[in-house]
């Protein structure tokens, strides 16, 4: 079967989940909008999908999955309300999920395209076979799309920034008279607390960063993480500054674009620096690099010399204890310098 793009004037991509899964589909969702500049486009997501790609930017409707809650009556009025839509194709990028895989071959779309799960690729017509081995999550939603002959122009994640939230950053910067050029913005939180580097070594890097580099440093917060974000904002001193609560994904955004370099654990403000094309330096405990290390060639990344098939909660936690600070300082002196260039 051949996919006929003068055929296909609707089009609904499903993909929702946490925020770094979302932003590693941007690349696939705007690569969609490219070959199909002129279709209706409309995501089944969450909320959370208008903080990083905003409505109307490279889709027309967003369905929020979340709605619709998650008895089997909900499904089947969500699956209803698809059907009614007469969408001619349908791509999904939540390979794992046997919900989407159904919502899918329900749609009644002409098209159906995805990858998984295994047990149910027959209810694609266009069923995409991807490695069982690990791989990164951007290229496994590209591979979905290249499934139908779409070329991918750009695989790098993006999100764009508002001026607003660009002029949000540089006016904390101003108030503080911090220069951009020699600022190391810090993200010591996780998502996951045992994901996260010890703080006592975000402050020693970052004393280095202001001895031996002269660094400025900014150090950036969300929901939950301002005892942890003080704590090493104070233990630093010299020449750091703890930043406002970033409470939305633009402001957080609005800060890193004017940083010189960025350093944080493998978490969502990892993703966003990807997105905006900022350069990260992500520590990655038990997070595999083959499929979460940060995706370009302008980022850098350091990977726990532990490294097993599984991780017990314990050995996640001694995962991070084995990154050490000559590791990471080695990579970030080498990387701040190579951006002086």
């Amino acid at each position: 079967m051949k996919l006929k793009k003068n055929k296909v004037n609707k089009i609904l991509i499903i993909k929702w989940g946490a925020l770094g899964d979302m932003i590693a589909a941007s690349s696939a969702i705007r690569t969609l909008r490219d070959a199909f500049p002129d279709a209706h486009i409309a995501l089944l997501s969450n909320s959370l999908m208008n903080q990083i790609l905003p409505f109307g930017f490279l889709y027309d409707e967003l369905i929020d999955r979340q709605k619709f809650g998650k008895s089997i009556l909900g499904l089947l009025r969500l699956i209803l309300k698809i059907r009614k839509q007469k969408y001619d194709l349908v791509v999904n990028l939540r390979w794992t999920s046997d919900e989407c895989a159904i919502i899918t071959y329900m749609s009644g779309a002409g098209y159906r395209v995805g990858s998984g799960p295994e047990s149910l690729k027959k209810l694609y017509n266009f069923p995409v076979t991807t490695p069982k081995s690990l791989y990164h999550e951007v290229d496994r939603n590209l591979d979905i799309i290249k499934g139908f002959n779409i070329s991918v122009k750009d695989p790098v994640p993006y999100m764009p920034i508002s001026e607003n939230d660009i002029a949000y950053g540089l006016k904390i910067l101003k108030h503080h008279s911090i220069n951009p050029s020699n600022l190391l913005i810090i993200h010591p939180g996780a998502s996951n607390y045992r994901k996260a580097w010890l703080p006592g070594r975000f402050v020693e890097i970052g004393k280095l960063a202001v001895r031996e580099l002269n660094a400025e440093i900014l150090i950036t917060w969300g929901r939950g993480e301002h005892d942890l974000a003080k704590s090493v904002a104070e233990g630093i001193g010299k020449n750091t500054l703890l930043s406002p609560e970033t409470k939305s994904i633009g402001h957080l955004a609005g800060l890193l674009t004017h940083a010189r370099l960025f350093l944080t654990n493998c978490t969502g403000p990892m993703n966003i620096a990807v997105a905006i094309r900022k350069p990260v330096i992500a520590l990655l405990g038990s997070s595999a690099p083959e499929d979460w290390r940060p995706y370009g060639e302008i980022h850098r990344y350091i990977k726990s010399p532990l490294v097993l098939p599984t991780y017990s909660d314990d050995e996640v936690i001694k995962a991070m204890e084995l990154i050490t600070i000559p590791m990471v300082w080695q990579t970030l002196s080498e990387r701040w310098n190579s951006l002086s260039k």
